[in-house]
């Protein structure tokens, strides 16, 4: 099966590389179609492949034309982010820089959530926390309370003081909402890690 996705992540770089030749809609489709392809079962076969810098830049690009289409942008975040997870493309000030430029974004905001705290540059982020905290409110709510949650269980140990009350009392909600035991253990669990 690599072999087989190593050439369609070929064919899809190629097209991406031309991609000013295409309409809205098969620039749409094209995207939309890579976009899987980050997200495939890890393979050392895709791993030159994913870390490209010229398709980067071409992604990027190709956010810089097209920054008013919503659901084109979380799809080139999705790519560039799985890019940087799963395949160790080397992050760039342009790339945290798109990143942080959605960061806030009605409907977006909540797909950079799931990358952007992981980022290196992240670290020096003036308004770490702060962010981390706002994520919660983002849109679509699913992804953004999931992003949420997993950041809270990564950074536990390390939240400022001035949030833990906020953090702890967000996990004692969700496990009073929770449709069932272990849900609602799991939720009181993080809440009473939070010291």
């Amino acid at each position: 099966m690599s072999k087989k996705n190593v050439e369609k992540i070929r064919l899809l770089v190629e097209k991406i590389k031309d991609w000013n030749r295409l309409n809205d809609d098969e620039l749409f489709q094209l995207i939309k179609e890579f976009e899987k392809m980050p997200r495939l079962e890890v393979s050392k076969f895709y791993n030159d492949l994913f870390n490209d810098a010229k398709l980067v830049e071409n992604l990027l690009t190709i956010y810089d034309k097209h920054s008013d289409n919503t659901k084109l942008v979380v799809l080139l975040i999705s790519s560039i982010g799985n890019m940087i997870q799963r395949y160790r493309l080397p992050e760039t000030k342009a790339i945290y820089e798109f990143m942080l430029k959605n960061s806030y974004r009605k409907n977006v905001g909540a797909y950079v959530a799931l990358f952007l705290p992981r980022l290196t540059s992240f670290e020096t982020y003036n308004n770490k926390w702060k962010y981390i905290m706002d994520i919660k409110m983002m849109s679509p709510k699913k992804i953004a309370e999931s992003a949420f949650e997993a950041l809270i269980g990564l950074y536990i140990d390390n939240i400022p003081a001035e949030y833990k009350v906020e953090a702890s009392n967000y996990f004692k909600s969700k496990a009073q909402k929770s449709n069932n035991e272990y849900g609602k253990q799991y939720y009181l669990d993080l809440a009473s890690k939070i010291k």
